[in-house]
């Protein structure tokens, strides 16, 4: 008799640990889906003027001489949101070698979006009116797409880097991309103006507020679903946080503004 229970025992104690091993992983999986739709949502409606009408933010036409480099790069950051949607959704329904396919395709494509990304940023900004972007001033501003762009260069090559440690690969993808995401989601007029006022005109709170206010939600939802505290997401997002920091001091200084004069050339 007791060699009989022996096996029924074994089996008895391995179903109840792997069965929340698993559950766990597929709400992981389930929860970068939804902060890609997130981000998506986001970026669509701080730039729905510039997505219906290709107008900017304000509500006026993008400045002609760096229009065409600003079309391109906006369809650039499109695609790669889109394409962060659909890794995402390969994961869900398991299609890991598809998802690795695409994944090494998109080296080459990440290469296009950094240079064009800061080459539009100082475009932007070399054309830009002297008394654009009040109260802060163009070179002020200068830091944000700057910072934004660095960031995503940062945190997307340590994703491909680190690929094979897909936990630490989907916090590193995710972050890089709410990085630029924060172009359009810092654009959400009422929310900025908002954080504008409430904050006395800010730098800090005022471009990097909405973005870290949806990092935050999306921290607080992966809590909820995994009922843990990812370090690597965590990690991930304080350097987010930091590098907001760390753009609106530098954003003060006397030699980023002769830096940035002399960058656009201006």
């Amino acid at each position: 008799m007791i060699g009989e229970k022996d096996p029924v025992s074994s089996a008895t104690t391995v179903t109840p640990v792997r069965a929340p091993a698993l559950s766990t992983e597929r709400r992981e999986r389930l929860f970068y889906l939804v902060a890609a739709l997130t981000m998506i949502a986001g970026v669509t409606l701080g730039f729905h003027m510039f997505y219906l009408h290709g107008l900017n933010d304000a509500g006026l036409p993008v400045t002609r001489q760096s229009a065409p480099l600003v079309y391109i790069h906006g369809g650039l950051m499109t695609c790669w949101m889109l394409f962060l949607l659909v890794q995402c959704g390969l994961i869900v329904v398991g299609n890991r070698r598809l998802h690795m396919r695409l994944g090494n395709a998109a080296i080459a494509f990440y290469a296009v979006i950094v240079p064009v990304g800061i080459i539009a940023a100082l475009l932007q900004i070399h054309y830009a009116d002297p008394q654009s972007f009040p109260p802060f001033g163009p070179y002020r501003f200068l830091t944000l797409p700057l910072m934004e762009i660095v960031s995503f260069a940062f945190f997307i090559g340590a994703g491909f880097l680190y690929r094979r440690k897909p936990a630490l690969h989907r916090a590193l993808m995710t972050m890089g991309t709410l990085s630029v995401a924060q172009a359009g989601i810092g654009r959400i007029g009422v929310v900025r103006v908002a954080i504008f006022n409430a904050s006395h005109a800010a730098f800090f709170p005022t471009f990097w507020g909405s973005t870290i206010a949806v990092g935050l939600l999306l921290w607080l939802l992966k809590l909820a679903m995994t009922r843990r505290v990812d370090r690597y997401f965590t990690a991930a997002f304080g350097l987010f946080i930091a590098s907001g920091l760390l753009s609106s001091y530098v954003s003060t200084t006397a030699w980023w503004l002769h830096a940035a004069h002399w960058m656009t050339r201006s």
